[in-house]
């Protein structure tokens, strides 16, 4: 019973938190995008990809000053 709710949930908690070290590496609140991934569990993996794709693409097409 034990080793089934382990299963279960491992993904559950693991999600929000992939989620929240996305944001971290990328200058994101941990704490903030660690709620999101409670609240979204998987569709916040998608949304901070995004967010991290369009910082990159936006720093990227800055001219150096």
């Amino acid at each position: 019973m034990l080793e089934a709710l382990i299963v279960l949930l491992s993904p559950i908690l693991f999600m929000p938190v992939m989620t929240a070290f996305m944001a971290y590496n990328h200058n994101r609140s941990f704490w903030r995008w660690l709620g999101i991934g409670f609240a979204l569990p998987y569709l916040s993996l998608f949304v901070v990809m995004f967010v991290v794709h369009r910082d990159q693409k936006r720093l990227s097409h800055q001219p150096a000053s």
